[in-house]
């Protein structure tokens, strides 16, 4: 029986940085004082979530605001994928 939890992780919508720090925050419930930036993320990949974890990032922009988010989706991908490499309990799926 596998009992790997899946998070899916919508940034269609994110107009700001701060938006898609809450959504990570919120779908691994990470703690109040999850710093809201790439270092963060990265700690918390490694040392916060439950593992193992199957990670689906949607990312199907509406509006010019939620385009602009684009290079910051996509770092947040690379930390993803960083950890997906490196550490082997993460799997990741990415929609766009």
């Amino acid at each position: 029986m596998d009992k790997t939890k899946t998070v899916v992780l919508d940034f269609s919508d994110c107009k700001y940085i701060g938006s898609l720090h809450r959504i990570i925050k919120e779908g691994f419930d990470l703690p109040d004082w999850y710093g809201n930036n790439s270092d963060a993320l990265w700690d918390a990949l490694i040392g916060l979530i439950e593992v193992p974890v199957k990670v689906k990032i949607l990312y199907h922009p509406k509006t010019a605001d939620t385009k602009r988010m684009k290079s910051y989706v996509d770092e947040i991908i690379s930390i993803f994928r960083e950890a997906e490499i490196q550490y082997h309990e993460i799997e990741l799926n990415i929609d766009n």
